[in-house]
């Protein structure tokens, strides 16, 4: 049970690759922000079935609720939000590369940030593997768009600020969860994901309201795809926030990054792309970062 986080993390990843393929195509006719709260709204409904569904399994109580917990929760939902912005401005201004790599340094932020200011503790092997998973992601990148696409000193400061958008969010959420005690971390996790998908779904929803009216009518007739990216979405959040709950969001993140090779695996089988010699480095570099947290 001790290393159950690990299989969680994976589990996440891959249902997050799958996702994202799904908003990919729903994006070519919805807006991105749109496509985003998608996501969220159509989630949430599993998500709260999986709460009582939990309740129900374990017959734990449900935690006391601190106010620290409200707090942490909203700034996981509003720094997640923050950073999807920045990413929506990186892709206005065409620059792909910088707008899939660079949020992927979240990692090591994470765990710098985390380690000073938040409740990571991360050993010398973490370190290690947090740093040979990232090397990997990047390596991956390289692979595929050069270096040239980070020479812009505009798209790369907005990507660096995406990726910080979203170490706070793993942060913040972290915290939120260890807010709640040391009751059952199956009820702690499922009422931290219902507190910050529903709190996104509140003010994503009255932003959108607001900017785009339209864009949430023209959803609805897309439900079928809504629905696969909203189930594939709770799922994959489940696994995140439970996996959070047990261990550090930075060693979390960091096995995360198999997304990278499912979503490699994806192009290999689907769309019968072959991997060059530095694409299979870079995986090597990220399994190994990965099985050093069997360690």
């Amino acid at each position: 049970m001790e290393l159950i986080w690990i299989p969680i993390s994976i589990l996440g990843a891959l249902l997050q690759a799958v996702r994202t393929a799904g908003q990919k195509s729903l994006n070519a006719r919805l807006s991105t922000m749109v496509t985003t709260y998608v996501r969220s709204l159509f989630g949430l409904p599993l998500i709260l079935i999986y709460l009582f569904a939990v309740k129900t399994a374990t017959g734990a109580p449900f935690p006391e609720i601190p106010a620290k917990f409200l707090l942490y929760a909203l700034g996981a939902s509003i720094a997640q939000v923050a950073a999807t912005v920045l990413l929506i401005k990186l892709f206005t201004l065409r620059n792909f590369a910088v707008g899939t790599t660079l949020p992927k340094t979240d990692t090591m932020m994470t765990a710098i940030i985390g380690s000073i200011f938040f409740s990571e503790v991360i050993s010398p092997t973490g370190w290690i593997a947090v740093a040979l998973t990232l090397a990997g992601v990047l390596l991956l990148s390289a692979a595929r768009t050069g270096v040239k696409a980070f020479t812009a000193w505009k798209p790369t400061l907005i990507g660096i600020g995406a990726a910080l958008g979203f170490c706070f969010s793993y942060l913040f959420l972290r915290e939120a969860s260890l807010s709640l005690g040391q009751g059952d971390f199956l009820i702690r996790a499922a009422c931290t994901v219902v507190a910050v998908i529903g709190l996104q779904v509140v003010f994503l929803g009255l932003w959108l309201l607001y900017r785009e009216p339209k864009g949430l009518k023209a959803m609805f007739p897309d439900w079928r795809l809504c629905g696969f990216i909203g189930v594939t979405s709770a799922v994959g959040s489940i696994c995140w926030f439970t996996a959070m709950t047990l261990q550090n969001a930075s060693y979390v993140r960091s096995v995360g990054q198999v997304e990278a090779i499912f979503a490699l695996l994806i192009s290999y089988f689907y769309f019968k792309e072959k991997f060059n010699a530095t694409e299979l480095i870079g995986i090597a570099v990220i399994v190994v970062g990965v099985l050093l947290f069997l360690l």
